[in-house]
């Protein structure tokens, strides 16, 4: 999350997590993939040929044809299910469906918002764009293959989440399912179940090698303090995401001793990891493997929305940077004056090239650039990366207030004014809300979102999102179309670019010298055009996925443009019936009149 991470990082970090992973997961999945291969593959070949247009599982991957419907069925959760049993007891494939009936349960309000196909399921993008919130929403985690890193909306399949996780086999079933009908509220559920299940076993594995490390054996019971160590051990490698089999019990415990100069919210982390620790294992004094892995699992699960919630120091000096007139823009001089101040834990110190990368820097002004605060809340560069799978990242509190409006309403589109009602109800607390007394300005510019899509707002397109940070410029991100940004991890930008992402103090102290001071001016004249933020309006739009254009019926009964196109389509169609009659009469007359002559051949 902070930016001491970035620079202090490379000292600990050695091969990637995934590498580790990969190797401990291979013996678990070789099984089960054999085992449910051998299932299936007895069932297709007593089947007919490509019954109901069923795929085929040729060469590594799925042939089917393109307009295929083919749905799977229960068979495919039993048998993940059976697995996870086989391997992890009965008990654990209890929790698992357990998990997929509340997980099911909390993506209601979100499920229903979302615009559904003919079959009324979610497609390709809406599926994605539903896990990536739910995953952040419940655990903080982003996660690779659903994050779009400012991708094309379609770039990437929703069962991405599944790589590695699961047999090949298993994730074209998910892959053949979305192309057919796509995904219900279940189906979606049962992608997140196994997603969260495979995290928590990497967890328990990287714990076993914590153990190896320090020379530990599994059977070693420890009081309370010691449990506690074992979980800040564990966490400090989890951080820093470090390489367990490639280090030693001295480089660990070295790792440990220095972790609030590599990361400054160690000692709230701390503090974090014994709440949880009371809560999972309350009144105990002696702590066997089994319920250090319960913490653990409980950590890991809800490290993330501790993170997020870190960021609020963070929002808060932001909102101390801005000059008056400017809601959720700093000046860049003036960001760069703070992170040479070096008085908090944020630095403040990435270069104009990499902010204007990953979507966080507004240019309107070529002389006056600003950093808009909300996106650069949400970036990487206040994340954490503890595994090549997923990061940690800050609270996106647009997805609070988001997540507000889909219960409210319940669709995919409303109209403004039902948007300002829901508005008015929510409990997001922001200091930015007037849904009482939105500005005009963005009345009319709601408006005008509605009538470019026949008088209802698609709440999850670029249009609304754009609506939404100019209402809530503190925590609502500016909406770039998507493939315009790529936010980029720190060592994947300086992988990709060879250049440092940190500037020095030299160049910092050149931006605040040289800076022209005119930004006050320029953000009033902006403001009293938009009324919420520095970035400007723009009119592109982009859906996460197609909404059915329908119209109320009582529109349509007043629609005089309808009445005329109904009454010649109805003219067209009487004619069109006269001379088919006209036809038919002609062909009996001539019929009757050649009949003798036919008889006396």
């Amino acid at each position: 999350m902070d930016n001491w991470l970035t620079r202090q990082k490379s000292i600990a970090q050695g091969e990637s997590f995934t590498a580790q992973v990969a190797s401990q997961v291979a013996s678990q999945v070789a099984s089960f993939s054999q085992g449910f291969a051998d299932q299936v593959g007895s069932s297709v070949q007593n089947a007919p040929d490509n019954i109901f247009g069923q795929p085929r599982f040729e060469g590594g991957k799925w042939v089917a044809d393109s307009d295929a419907s083919w749905e799977a069925d229960n068979e495919l959760e039993q048998s993940l299910l059976s697995d996870i049993e086989k391997s992890l007891g009965v008990n654990r494939r209890r929790l698992m469906e357990v998990r997929i009936t509340t997980i099911e349960e909390r993506m209601h309000s979100m499920f229903q918002a979302l615009p559904k196909n003919e079959y009324g399921k979610l497609d390709h993008a809406s599926v994605r764009y539903m896990l990536h919130r739910f995953f952040v929403q419940e655990h903080g985690w982003f996660i690779d293959g659903l994050f779009s890193e400012g991708a094309a909306l379609n770039t990437s399949s929703p069962s991405d989440a599944l790589k590695d996780r699961v047999p090949m086999f298993v994730k074209g079933l998910f892959d053949q399912r979305l192309s057919g009908r796509g995904f219900g509220r279940h189906e979606t559920a049962v992608i997140v179940a196994v997603v969260e299940n495979s995290v928590h076993q990497e967890a328990q594995t990287s714990l076993k090698a914590t153990y190896d490390v320090l020379s530990i054996p599994l059977n070693q019971s420890f009081d309370m303090d010691g449990a506690d160590m074992m979980v800040q051990m564990y966490m400090s490698g989890f951080v820093m995401n470090t390489n367990m089999p490639s280090i030693s019990g001295k480089y660990l415990k070295r790792q440990w001793a220095t972790m609030e100069s590599r990361y400054p919210t160690w000692p709230r982390a701390i503090a974090f990891f014994e709440d949880v620790r009371k809560s999972k294992a309350p009144g105990m004094t002696s702590f066997s493997f089994s319920e250090i892995s319960v913490i653990v699992r409980e950590v890991v699960d809800t490290f993330g929305t501790f993170v997020g919630k870190q960021c609020q120091g963070l929002k808060s000096s932001l909102v101390s940077l801005e000059r008056k007139g400017s809601a959720g823009c700093v000046n860049l001089p003036d960001f760069y004056k703070k992170g040479l101040k070096a008085d908090s834990n944020w630095m403040f110190v990435e270069s104009p090239e990499y902010l204007r990368h990953i979507g966080v820097l507004d240019e309107a002004d070529m002389k006056n650039p600003h950093v808009l605060s909300a996106n650069y809340i949400n970036s990487p560069t206040n994340c954490l990366q503890p595994t090549g799978y997923y990061m940690v990242c800050c609270h996106n509190e647009c997805d609070d207030i988001l997540g507000h409006l889909e219960q409210q309403l319940g669709t995919p589109a409303a109209t403004p004014s039902q948007i300002v009602k829901a508005l008015r109800g929510t409990s997001v607390s922001v200091s930015s809300l007037r849904a009482g007394s939105i500005a005009p300005s963005l009345r009319r510019r709601l408006q005008e979102v509605a009538d470019s899509h026949d008088g209802r707002v698609p709440i999850h397109g670029r249009l609304f999102a754009q609506w939404l940070h100019h209402v809530f410029p503190h925590e609502c991100p500016y909406p770039y179309l998507s493939g315009s940004k790529h936010p980029q991890w720190v060592d994947d930008f300086e992988k990709e670019t060879g250049k440092f992402v940190a500037l020095t103090d030299e160049e910092m102290t050149s931006w605040v010298v040289n800076s022209s001071n005119t930004l006050v001016g320029k953000a009033n004249k902006t403001l009293s055009a938009d009324v919420g933020s520095c970035a400007g309006w723009t009119h592109e739009e982009e859906l996460f996925a197609s909404i059915p254009h329908a119209r109320p019926l009582h529109e349509l009964e007043n629609d005089p443009h309808l009445w005329n196109i109904s009454g010649g389509i109805a003219f067209a169609a009487a004619v069109i019936t006269f001379g088919i009659t006209m036809v038919r009469t002609c062909k009996t007359m001539t019929k009757i009149r050649y009949q003798p002559k036919m008889l006396l051949v």
